[in-house]
């Protein structure tokens, strides 16, 4: 398969001089053996190779070369042996058959690459499909919540991604916030990233008094939705707007950042808790921390730490750290804004490899 792959990368003009290298070295075999097989046998793997790589006109290149290398050896070997008539018409035989080889492999490959391109057109569509479905499970409006200001952003590596990050109310003081990190990136992934918003959302009031036991129950799903292939990092937490507390629990996520403005120092939201989806009666434990007026709180994905430059380094959490520093003052959503166009500047135009998604929490 790999070979195909690097066979079809090479230019038309090369395949051309290896087909033609092929004739040369099966015309002058043909000359010194004298035997009349080579015709059946061998001839017709370079127009093979030429039509199907290169296309139906260097194949009648190839076509042609291989009259040369007939006419040369059935005038100039064999020729006292038949009579012009027949040796002129064994030519035309073996020239029309190859014509009609040419004619053949050329409608099977366009046939062949009509049906792939409208297979890729089908799975483009439902790409595009799952794409808008996903884009739906993400929170399609901000609850407003005093003094806060946060914003959600998510751009997948392919059409549909496993990341997730999500917010809503929980009750009139609670807003619940949400991010986690399927394994891979992909169709399968944006399944149980699906799978995951639904429990979330449909579970979070039931469990709010105990973020644990939720967690817990969150680990049980994501156990029993895979076969153990895949797994996710979840962070999860509730913020009261009343009382100023961020409870939550970390399960395997990279730590969100609280950046505390007053004294310029970073403090990480980390519980030790395991990846869901990895052991099923891990127990999980909470914490909480009190943000104040002027704190930032980064939740994010490995998107966008471990995006690489030409170079291959990483972007990196001090970095990340560092466009913090420079940048907390600026609106949630500009904020957002600023870190991608950082990320992608260090990236020097290298392709994104990997689903990133960000969520940012100003208190004001």
């Amino acid at each position: 398969m790999y070979t195909i792959q690097w066979i079809e990368k090479l230019p038309k003009y090369l395949l051309l001089l290896i087909s033609a290298l092929f004739v040369i070295i099966l015309g002058f075999l043909d000359y010194i053996s004298g035997n009349d097989l080579s015709f059946y046998i061998f001839y017709v793997i370079p127009i093979l190779f030429v039509v199907w790589f290169a296309g139906k006109r260097y194949g009648f290149i190839i076509c042609l070369f291989c009259f040369a290398s007939w006419y040369i050896d059935t005038f100039y070997n064999r020729g006292m042996e038949l009579s012009y008539m027949i040796l002129f018409w064994n030519i035309l035989v073996e020239f029309s058959f190859f014509t009609l080889i040419i004619f053949f492999v050329s409608s099977l490959r366009k046939a062949i690459e009509k049906k792939e391109e409208a297979e890729r057109q089908k799975i483009s569509r439902e790409l595009s499909i799952a794409k808008e479905v996903q884009q739906k499970l993400f929170p399609q409006s901000s609850p407003k919540i005093e003094n806060v200001d946060y914003y959600g952003f998510c751009k997948p590596a392919d059409a549909v991604g496993g990341d997730y990050y999500d917010y809503f109310k929980i009750n009139q003081n609670e807003t619940a916030f949400a991010i986690g990190d399927i394994s891979g990136h992909g169709l399968s992934s944006a399944l149980l990233m699906a799978g995951l918003v639904g429990f979330v959302r449909s579970n979070a009031i039931l469990y709010n008094d105990d973020l644990k036991i939720f967690m817990d129950k969150v680990n049980k799903l994501m156990c029993d939705s895979t076969d153990g292939s895949k797994f996710a990092t979840f962070f999860y937490s509730v913020y009261n707007s009343e009382t100023k507390i961020l409870r939550y629990v970390n399960a395997g996520h990279n730590p969100p950042f609280l950046y505390k403005s007053k004294t310029n120092t970073f403090e990480e939201l980390s519980t030790d808790g395991f990846i869901i989806g990895g052991i099923c009666d891990f127990k999980y434990k909470d914490a909480a921390v009190n943000p104040e007026c002027g704190d930032l709180l980064l939740y994010y994905t490995d998107g966008i730490t471990e995006y690489f430059n030409k170079k291959d380094e990483q972007f990196g959490d001090d970095r990340l750290k560092k466009v913090i520093e420079n940048n907390y003052s600026l609106p949630a959503k500009d904020f957002c804004g600023k870190i991608i166009e950082e990320v992608k500047k260090y990236s020097c135009g290298r392709e994104q490899a990997d689903d990133m998604t960000l969520l940012a929490i100003k208190i004001n």
